[in-house]
């Protein structure tokens, strides 16, 4: 009996630990898809100018040298990755690239050690009439919105984990557009979204979008989001934002209530006002967590660098809603070609 438990504990241990492998197997796959590529561009780059003197990225000091040279390796692979595909070569629109990376430390009340990491890299390609897309992001761009690590929802199984897919559409301007890829740690996904702006007049405007997605192992899924946004004049305005989303595994609508009110001071600091209620709908209409924050962002050092400091009060079910306090440290580094 005490041989057959203790082999039981062992199978369960080397499961969890070939869980773990996989997932950081799916997330070195993805990075190194990108990393490959930037090699590439960079060395091909270097091949065909061999004999001509690297003299880009020369900058007094390292932090701008290596920010220097992090943009030229994402642009040239973005331009090499269109070149592959160019019908016309005589053609020569450049491909765009834009991004950000985020570092943040988030601690509060019973937990000090939360830190996060955040990034995202998207190429838009002319060589399909700027029709297709290139993801990489550390989840998906429409279901954990919220900055604050804790406050992100995770019955979606996406924290932490990376999504790589294309997005493309029939035309530029197209309405619909569709995106196949890998999200939710190692699921093949597809989803088809319509998105739309109504003007109701010059400063009141309803952002609306309606999304079906498929999933491998979380299968079909529903999400519907509408934004109301009043600009109140020129440095300032208000969203109201409420979305709607299913998984069929729970077979559960995820709700959410926003308002935000942002106040610009300058070119270079803002300040975000955002409070939020989150719930479900089983086994009833119920609240599971509200938000409220305050953040300021402010250029830092840097055109390319920003600070953010967000105080923030957290109430969660699991918690039985009593208040947590937090403050968020974040430093974010954007580019963009």
């Amino acid at each position: 009996m005490y041989n057959r438990t203790r082999k039981q504990k062992f199978s369960l241990l080397a499961l969890k630990k070939e869980i773990c492998v996989s997932q950081v197997r799916i997330l070195t796959i993805c990075v190194s898809c990108f990393l490959c590529l930037f090699g590439f561009s960079v060395e091909s780059s270097a091949d065909e100018n061999k004999d001509v003197p690297v003299d880009f990225c020369l900058e007094d000091n390292w932090i701008d040298s290596a920010y220097c040279r992090f943009h030229y390796s994402i642009d040239n692979s973005a331009n090499s990755l269109n070149d592959m595909f160019k019908v016309h070569p005589d053609v020569d629109d450049p491909a765009t690239t834009r991004g950000r990376l985020r570092f943040g430390w988030e601690p509060r009340t019973g937990n000090l050690a939360e830190f996060d990491f955040r990034f995202r890299i998207r190429l838009k390609l002319p060589a399909f009439e700027n029709r297709v897309e290139l993801l990489l992001s550390d989840d998906e761009d429409d279901i954990n919105r919220q900055d604050v690590k804790a406050a992100r929802r995770d019955e979606f199984n996406n924290s932490n984990k990376p999504v790589l897919a294309l997005q493309f559409k029939t035309k530029e301007d197209d309405k619909i557009s569709y995106r196949l890829g890998f999200g939710r740690g190692s699921q093949l996904y597809t989803r088809t979204r319509y998105t739309d702006v109504y003007k109701i007049d010059e400063k009141i405007h309803l952002f609306y979008f309606a999304e079906a997605n498929y999933y491998s192992e979380d299968k079909l899924g529903f999400e519907f989001n509408g934004v109301l946004g009043i600009e109140l004049n020129e440095t300032s305005g208000v969203e109201f934002n409420n979305s709607f989303r299913f998984r069929d595994p729970s077979d559960d609508w995820y709700w959410r209530h926003e308002f935000q009110y942002l106040l610009l001071k300058d070119d270079s600091a803002s300040y975000l006002y955002t409070a939020s209620i989150e719930g479900v709908t089983r086994p009833n209409y119920r609240k599971e967590q509200m938000f409220m924050s305050v953040r300021y962002k402010q250029k830092f050092l840097r055109e390319w660098l920003f600070i953010e400091l967000e105080p923030y009060v957290l109430w969660l079910r699991k918690e039985d809603f009593r208040a947590s306090l937090g403050m968020a440290v974040r430093f974010e580094v954007h580019f963009e070609t």
